[in-house]
């Protein structure tokens, strides 16, 4: 009897690690469309000068550094100095006239590289055993009633970037990637990802090693991105540059006065110049979309402060199996039942005008279609509505009973994340899946909730989990043209950017049509442009980001809106100059915001 239970709990064991392992790390493909410049790249030598690091494992690295950043949008990654040989002898024998005319490649054709990146492996740990602890978000108790061997793994990673031209280095980083994983009875988990093990490395397969050198190699390919000059990204494509090596900047600053560049400055149009580009993710794909976050936000769960494998804290359970999940360096609620979670809202009723927002991560098209329902709840605790999606590819509206729409999308979501939005007052609502409007309801009578609950239904699928965050609920304002005539400004929270980033993204389209349409309308008004951060981060960055992001609506608003340049003026702030507490999501959610001031 014991062996027959020791059996069943191992066969329960590698369920649960089958099931971590699918979710453990995000597909490096998954990036959101880039449409902007590129920068070209290479990757030079990286040194061993850790105990433990061989000549041949630090070689793999930087192969292996190569490959993910091939596999990055914002990144041309041309040959390094080791495969040059090869190359050059190509070119020789092309020009040796014993090659078709034609066909072979010829000199000067060749492209340079404008950054190189070097580094060295400083700290390198592939095992050192140990007891106790966790398999990725199940407690200890799980694996009591057969044993737990823990082994961890640790490697250091220095990286330098240079400037190819100057020789002066851009940017000096150190990174550090950590795993630990648990043998459990002689049953191992396997640890996938698009980049293959090179050369010397292959001997950490499926080993916490693996875990902690993709880890690095994740954090330096991000923090390249992130630290790479903008004047570095200027190689449009097909030979062409949008500036010259060196200039700061998109483009040259204009006379007062006039354009910033020669643009379709007629407003709302699609056809965005390159300058814009540079700027601003590519509208074409929001023209039809106006949904506006509110202005204040009351709910907003941003991960912050959770641990892997606890209950969310911010939610409150009603039925259902939930936990804390790790997707890649990322926190996601992972739902393993059907279920459904509160966020912690005192109830009460709904504002007159309010958004709600909340992000998904959907596992592609060959997968099934996971179940994500955004219920509101009424005075009695029972859902009285409902929009979301189903099947994959079904979206749902129903209130009180009432079928209102149900609208399919065109196709199966790709891999990787997306939004269910709804922005309503107490007569009407709209709904959307991403940039799409699915549900266009203009009245809507007695319908009251005081709240919000989430409903999941997950298949049981291994490489399908069901995974949620970033439930978002804010108030709606006042118009801009009140906001104006009452205070002197507008304050929005509907131009949004990623993280680290001065890039306008997609959904910013009908906050950033609104401002351009009230200044055509009113020829005579002036605005100062002020963007403000919260509190994370270093003063200084933050003021330097906050001027750059006002810089890019500023540029937007001329070029797409004809917007003659002594008209805006562009102000960093950065956190000095809060509306909200910085000590909850929704205080630092509230304080990152642009501000037009009436010049």
């Amino acid at each position: 009897m014991c062996g027959l239970f020791l059996s069943r709990a191992a066969a329960i064991v590698f369920i649960i690690m089958i099931l971590l392992t699918g979710i453990a790390v995000a597909d490096m493909k998954d990036n959101v469309t880039y449409q902007g410049n590129k920068a070209r790249v290479t990757v030079g030598k990286v040194d061993d000068k850790a105990e433990g690091c061989s000549y041949e494992v630090a070689e793999a690295m930087g192969e292996m550094l190569s490959t993910a950043l091939a596999q990055h949008e914002k990144f041309i990654v041309l040959a390094g100095k080791d495969d040059m040989g090869d190359l050059i002898d190509e070119i020789d024998l092309g020009q040796s006239g014993y090659v078709e005319e034609g066909r072979g490649p010829e000199k000067g054709l060749m492209e340079g590289a404008d950054i190189m990146v070097t580094g060295a492996i400083t700290g390198f740990e592939p095992e050192a055993s140990g007891g106790g602890g966790a398999l990725g978000g199940l407690k200890k108790k799980a694996f009591g009633a057969i044993g737990a061997e823990k082994k961890d793994a640790k490697i250091l990673m220095d990286l330098k970037l240079y400037d190819i031209r100057t020789r002066r280095v851009i940017k000096a980083m150190s990174l550090e990637g950590k795993a630990s994983s648990w043998k459990v009875g002689g049953v191992g988990g396997g640890w996938s990802d698009d980049i293959a093990l090179a050369g010397a490395l292959g001997m950490y397969a499926n080993e916490p090693m693996e875990k902690a050198i993709r880890e690095v190699l994740g954090k330096a390919v991000k923090e390249i991105a992130k630290e790479t000059p903008d004047e570095y990204f200027r190689y449009q494509g097909g030979g062409q540059y949008t500036q010259e090596y060196g200039a700061q900047g998109a483009t040259a600053a204009a006379p007062a006065g006039g354009q910033q560049i020669t643009a379709a400055t007629t407003g709302g149009g699609t056809a965005q110049t390159t300058a814009t580009l540079a700027v601003a993710d590519n509208m074409q794909l929001y023209t039809k979309y106006d949904f506006v976050p509110g202005d204040r936000v009351i709910f907003y769960d941003d991960m912050k402060g959770e641990e892997e494998g606890e209950f969310p804290y911010r939610w409150n359970l009603d039925n259902g199996v939930y936990e804390v999940a790790r997707l890649g360096n990322e926190f996601w609620i992972l739902a393993t039942d059907d279920g459904n979670i509160r966020p912690k809202i005192p109830e009460g009723p709904l504002p007159e005008q309010y958004t709600v927002e909340y992000e998904f991560y959907d596992n592609g098209p060959d997968e099934s279609g996971n179940y994500h329902y955004i219920y509101w709840v009424g005075e009695n605790g029972r859902n009285i509505g409902c929009f979301g999606i189903y099947g994959g590819d079904q979206t749902w509206l129903e209130i009180d009973d009432n079928k209102l729409a149900e609208k399919p999308l065109s196709q199966r979501p790709a891999k990787g994340s997306h939004f269910l939005r709804i922005m309503a007052t107490s007569r009407s609502m709209k709904c959307y899946f991403d940039e799409e409007r699915m549900a266009n309801v203009p009245k809507i009578e007695g319908f009251k909730p005081v709240g919000f609950r989430v409903h999941h239904r997950p298949y049981n699928e291994a490489s399908n989990p069901v995974l949620f965050r970033g439930f978002r609920f804010a108030e709606g304002g006042k118009s801009m043209r009140e906001q104006l005539d009452e205070t002197g400004k507008i304050v929005t929270h509907g131009i949004l950017f990623d993280v680290g980033s001065h890039k306008i993204k997609g959904e910013s389209y009908k906050t950033l049509k609104d401002i351009g349409e009230l200044m055509q309308d009113d020829t005579n008004l002036r605005l100062s442009i002020e963007g403000h951060t919260d509190s994370d981060g270093a003063d200084d960055y933050n003021m330097n980001l906050s001027q750059k992001r006002a810089e890019s609506v500023r540029t937007y608003l001329i070029n797409e809106y004809g917007i003659t340049v002594d008209r805006l003026e562009a102000k960093g702030w950065g956190e000095t100059k809060p509306i909200d507490g910085n000590t909850t999501a929704e205080g630092k959610a509230n304080n990152r915001r642009v501000e037009l001031v009436k010049l």
